[in-house]
C-alpha cells in the first residue's frame, strides 16, 4: 500500500480490474497526494473493505467475480449489520454512462458516479465533493 507523507491523507480504496484504468487512478491518487489500496475485483474489494480502514471507495462497475454494483450492496449491508453510522462514500467510476446506469449505481448505495474516460481533475473534483 502507498502512503504519502501527511498524517490526514484520505485512503482510497481503489476497486478497478482494468490495468491501464488502474494505472491512470493511481497516478491521479498519487498525484494528488492520497495513499491507496488496489482491489482487482468487487470481491477483493469487499474483502479489503471489511479488513482495512477506508476514507472512499472508487468503484468499478464491470468486473468479474462480484460486479460494482454487487460489492456497493454487500458494503452497505455490512454497514447496517456493524451499525457504522457513516457510511463510506463510494464513487461509481464506470464507461456505462446512461442514465439508467447511473440510477442503478445510486439505487445500490453508491454515492457519486465519474465517466471513463475522465480528466485527471475530474476525479479530483469528486473527490473534493467528499473531502473539502
Amino acid at each position: 500500500m502507498e502512503k504519502s507523507e501527511d498524517k490526514h491523507t484520505l485512503n482510497i480504496l481503489l476497486v478497478e480490474d482494468n490495468e491501464l484504468n488502474q494505472k491512470f487512478a493511481i497516478a491521479v491518487i498519487r498525484r494528488l497526494g492520497y495513499s491507496y489500496e488496489l482491489a482487482e475485483n468487487g470481491l477483493v474489494g469487499l474483502n479489503k473493505f471489511k479488513e482495512g480502514n477506508f476514507d472512499l471507495i472508487l468503484m468499478d462497475i464491470q468486473m468479474p467475480e462480484m460486479t460494482g454494483i454487487e460489492c456497493t450492496i454487500a458494503i452497505r449491508e455490512y454497514e447496517k449489520s456493524k451499525q457504522i453510522q457513516n457510511p463510506i462514500p463510494i464513487i461509481a467510476v464506470t464507461a456505462f454512462a446512461m442514465d439508467q446506469d447511473k440510477r442503478n449505481c445510486m439505487e445500490a448505495g453508491m454515492n457519486d458516479f465519474l465517466t471513463k474516460p475522465y480528466k485527471p481533475y475530474d476525479l479530483e473534483l469528486k473527490i473534493k465533493n467528499f473531502f473539502p
